[in-house]
């Protein structure tokens, strides 16, 4: 994920990040340069296939009128399922179901072209619902929930549900994402927010310039890189906000990523007067240095299995895409030319999501590893930061459009859904599902 996107070059200096060892990377992530309501489409998503049309889906919550709400929300802006747009005809449909007083009238929702018919109940943390299909006439699912948290919470079950069911996706709403959060002032803090940009949770208090969140093990911390001590240095701070140092090494100390599979963290290290990737343990001990060169290379992000990673090098003369086994060994190029950065690996290990610059503007492009199709994600303004929601389907990213502010986008559809608002808001990071 490229990191500082709202400052420019001359602000970086001044906070004496070195240019010799940083030639084009802000903080040890990209130079990308930066420049509705949460929940409505933009223009920055490719024009949607002409061919597909999302199903309609009447959602009925009973007790807790917030939940039907909030799973409408979820299954919209992951672009699964839309509301119905007859809405006196499924009224109509859901009248006559309160009047059989079981099963549901599918002749009344086919007439009101409805799919699909979620209905339910939920009460605090416990409730159930089931979900009909309306064209064969069958129940796709019924289910009990049981001290799912909250309501919210259990909303979001519900929605992961009914996202599977229809789509053959897993869900991504019983998760969330780190990021950053601040005035445009420069200063930053370490917060987390549920997968629809709701629960907004801010977890450090830096007040300072800070950098690059990632998840780090189990999803129970955030390690993130403050500039509080006047260095960059890394750091990791926990869900209940428990502050630890990890490396304080003279330089960067920045862009971590962590994999679960290989228990290591990767990482920006300036400490020798160039930027190059490490590895280490997460406390920071186990130092093993991965890249030697001239280059500047930056922004590592591990496999899902831990054994290869993925990161940018400038070592053509501007930033690309490169990939390298965990020991630093088989180093390859796999960005198809031109200024490409922020790689991003899918948790099914399948494609690499990464910002290239095009047309004076940044877009967020998807790598299909195994073919080498690359396929533009976004269009128009400046798009960057791209994170995978963790079924490799969903993206969520940054961009100066409608402020400064986070976008979910389904990649099949490629329709981008304004998370964030009334903030600025940057470098988002997907963490793993809440069990």
């Amino acid at each position: 994920m490229p990191v500082f996107n709202w400052f420019s070059r001359a602000t970086l200096v001044a906070i004496s990040i070195s240019v010799t060892a940083c030639a084009w990377s802000q903080n040890g992530k990209s130079a990308t340069k930066a420049g509705s309501d949460a929940g409505g489409a933009v223009s920055i998503g490719a024009v949607r296939p002409g061919n597909l049309v999302l199903p309609q889906i009447s959602i009925q919550i009973g007790g807790d009128a917030a939940a039907g709400q909030v799973i409408q929300g979820d299954l919209q802006l992951a672009d699964i399922a839309s509301a119905p747009t007859n809405g006196a005809a499924a009224a109509d449909a859901a009248a006559k179901d309160r009047q059989a007083q079981q099963g549901i009238d599918y002749n009344a929702w086919t007439a009101a072209g409805v799919s699909y018919v979620l209905r339910g109940v939920v009460n605090g943390a416990s409730g159930q619902a089931e979900l009909y299909d309306v064209a064969s006439h069958q129940r796709v699912f019924g289910k009990n929930y049981q001290n799912a948290g909250d309501a919210r919470r259990l909303a979001h079950k519900i929605s992961d549900d009914a996202m599977l069911a229809i789509s053959g996706a897993p869900g991504i709403f019983s998760s969330r994402i780190a990021l950053l959060t601040g005035a445009a002032s420069g200063k930053r803090e370490v917060a987390v927010m549920d997968a629809d940009g709701g629960n907004l949770a801010v977890l450090t208090s830096e007040n300072a310039i800070v950098a690059t969140p990632a998840w780090g093990r189990n999803g129970n911390e955030i390690f993130f890189t403050s500039y509080r001590d006047n260095n960059p240095d890394l750091y990791a701070i926990s869900l209940n906000r428990q502050r630890s140092p990890v490396s304080r090494r003279p330089g960067l100390n920045t862009s971590p990523s962590w994999s679960q599979a290989a228990q290591r963290l990767a990482l920006t290290l300036s400490k020798d007067g160039n930027s190059e990737i490490y590895t280490m343990n997460a406390d920071g001990t186990g130092l093993a240095r991965l890249t030697q060169n001239s280059a500047a290379d930056t922004a590592p992000a591990w496999s899902p299995d831990g054994s290869q990673i993925a990161f940018t090098s400038d070592d053509t003369g501007m930033p690309e895409i490169y990939v390298m086994g965990a020991n630093g060994s088989g180093r390859r190029k796999v960005s198809p030319g031109g200024y490409c950065d922020s790689p991003a690996w899918s948790p099914d290990g399948q494609k690499l999501a990464y910002v290239k610059r095009e047309n004076g503007g940044f877009n967020i492009y998807v790598l299909d590893l195994k073919s080498g199709n690359n396929s533009r994600i976004t269009n128009g303004g400046d798009n960057f930061e791209p994170s995978w929601a963790p079924n490799s389907r969903h993206l969520v990213f940054a961009s100066n459009r409608s402020g400064r502010n986070l976008f979910l986008v389904n990649t099949q559809t490629k329709q981008a859904k304004q998370l964030t608002k009334q903030g600025t808001f940057s470098s988002p990071e997907w963490g793993p599902v809440l069990p």
